[in-house]
């Protein structure tokens, strides 16, 4: 029988989180969700019904993590994979962004992953073993207006996979970003609604001439947590149609 494999993800129930976590299961990894909305996890856990488990969560909580990370490896196993899906976004210019405000983004974001990752990173180094993926986004890469809380903390995550892939890599843990472009989501569409005419742009240079799919950006993780890439670390990688290459 093959050894369980154990799966965090964090906003794992909806959305790009959801198909990572529907991916990963379809490679018989057991699957850990969190998240706020209890209601979400169950609809997802149902779908996926054995190996998922769901814990109710709000990862911008910094002192709390510890404690989950412990939950889920004495009451499911240990965490082989951690995928740092959950966050949140704000879209607001530099000047019109609060101090309140631009923590929130900033804990959410940026904090909750580092203190995540750092917690798992510890009983992974015991087992020499483990892969952990931050989930960026294009403006991880490239300058986008009106975001300036968002893109800060997600041009973060590409620093903190380099650095963490340098001092985990002697112990066989793997650390990479992935940069999602614009994917459609159930807030893609919300949003495509309000302003159609920058989503007419943001197609106009994306050179593959399509948003998204979540199974872009699922179909990736599943490759970084599989076999056949035990060599990539530190590794920043858009998944946008070319859109970050494009003028």
């Amino acid at each position: 029988m093959a050894k369980k494999e154990v799966a965090l993800i964090t906003g794992g129930g909806t959305g790009i989180g959801f198909a990572i976590a529907k991916k990963l299961h379809s490679m018989n990894k057991t699957v850990v969700l969190t998240g706020r909305r209890k209601e979400k996890l169950l609809q997802a856990k149902k779908i996926l019904k054995k190996r998922c488990h769901i814990f109710e969560h709000d990862i911008s909580q910094l002192d709390s993590i510890p404690k989950l990370v412990i939950d889920v490896e004495n009451k499911i196993g240990p965490i082989n994979y951690l995928i740092n899906n959950a966050g949140m976004h704000l879209r607001k210019i530099a000047l019109e962004t609060t101090d309140e405000e631009w923590k929130n983004v900033i804990d959410t974001n940026l904090n909750s992953v580092f203190s995540l990752s750092r917690e798992c990173a510890k009983k992974m180094i015991r087992r020499k073993k483990g892969n952990i993926i931050l989930v960026g986004s294009v403006t991880t890469i490239m300058g986008l207006p009106d975001v300036t809380a968002y893109a800060t903390s997600k041009t973060a995550l590409s620093g903190l996979a380099r650095t963490l892939a340098i001092e985990l890599g002697k112990y066989s843990i793997n650390v990479n970003c992935i940069c999602p472009g614009f994917i459609q989501t159930d807030i893609f569409k919300r949003v495509r609604k309000k302003d159609p005419n920058r989503f007419k742009k943001i197609l106009s240079r994306t050179p593959l001439d399509r948003f998204g799919k979540v199974e872009d950006i699922s179909n990736v993780v599943g490759f970084l947590c599989s076999a056949d890439a035990k060599f990539i670390t530190g590794t920043t990688l858009p998944v946008d149609g070319g859109f970050h290459s494009s003028f």
